[in-house]
């Protein structure tokens, strides 16, 4: 006889077979049981292994945001003694719409603008206030509705700004033409006694200057004739009127005439080391000025002393 394992019986009464039942060889569960309300789960398990009908079941995952906590208890729980749920800070949009916090206050650019339109009494500060002022209005219009402040302040600063520039490019302006005088300084005979900067057209026979070796002339340096000097005007005459006989004819004029006039009062010394030179008008300055200046130039650096007997 072969012993028998000791969960065996040889009772046929006390050992069901798939032949005495045509279910299964599984011991049904009871399916009412809540799975999330239960610290265990009942599975199914044969009838011929005794194991344990409780299974542990993991807690379920809880999440480390404040705002997105799950509330702990069973399914069905009393939720209403749970506190609320922290919420991250927001800032309303336009339109009411809620989104991530904007900047909130006065715009720190036209805080600056407004300060450097103030202080535009120093020079190129004015410059600086207006382009400060420029990038806060235009950062305020790019966040509409973001609740900042600054768009007055901006626009004084602009406003400053400007005044303060046009003032110091007034005060350039004057000081520009205060340095250009009318006539040189000149003693009782008639001879310049310091260095002015003049409009050519204010020179006068004996004059010495430098300056005049440009295309284009309108502002020289009059300088005594004792000091170092490019160029001295040797005899001022004007063309006959009439419409304009073009450049070519002017420069013949010009040079037939200063050739004629200056050659006699110019020294034998001058006429061996200068050159001679004039200055004719062209057709811009026709109309109103048909003036030949007759010179004597250096031919390279500068010369002391007059040219004239």
């Amino acid at each position: 006889m072969t012993d028998l394992p000791p969960s065996a019986s040889t009772d046929p009464s006390s050992d069901p077979s798939p032949a005495s039942d045509p279910t299964s060889a599984w011991t049904p569960t009871d399916s009412t049981q809540a799975i999330h309300g239960q610290d265990t789960v009942p599975v199914p398990v044969p009838n011929d292994r005794p194991v344990s009908h409780d299974v542990p079941v993991p807690p379920a995952p809880t999440s480390t945001l404040p705002w997105q906590a799950a509330p702990a208890g069973p399914v069905g729980a009393d939720l209403s003694a749970l506190p609320p749920p922290v919420m991250p800070p927001y800032a309303v949009g336009p339109g009411g719409q809620a989104g991530p916090g904007r900047a909130t206050g006065t715009n720190g650019l036209a805080i600056a603008a407004l300060c450097c339109g103030l202080a535009a009494v120093v020079p190129v500060v004015g410059v600086v206030a207006i382009v400060l002022g420029v990038v806060a209005l235009h950062q305020l219009r790019q966040v509409p509705g973001s609740g900042q402040r600054g768009r007055g302040m901006a626009i004084a600063g602009i406003v400053l700004g400007a005044l303060g520039a046009l003032a110091w490019a007034a005060l350039l302006a004057v000081g520009v033409i205060s340095a250009v005088t009318s006539e040189p300084a000149r003693d009782t005979a008639g001879q310049v006694t310091d260095t002015s900067e003049v409009f050519v057209n204010d020179l006068v026979a004996g004059d010495c200057f430098s300056g005049g070796r440009s295309d284009e002339i309108d502002l020289v340096t009059a300088v005594p004739c004792a000091q170092p000097h490019e160029s001295q005007v040797v005899t001022i005459f004007e063309l006959p009127d009439g419409a304009y006989p073009g450049e070519d004819e002017v420069i013949a004029a010009a040079e037939e005439a200063c050739t004629a006039k200056a050659d006699p009062l110019v020294t034998d010394a001058a006429y061996e080391d200068l050159e001679p030179s004039f200055i004719y008008p062209d057709s811009y300055t026709w109309r109103g000025d048909r003036t030949v200046l007759c010179l004597v130039e250096a031919p390279t650096g500068t010369t002391t002393g007059s040219a004239l007997k």
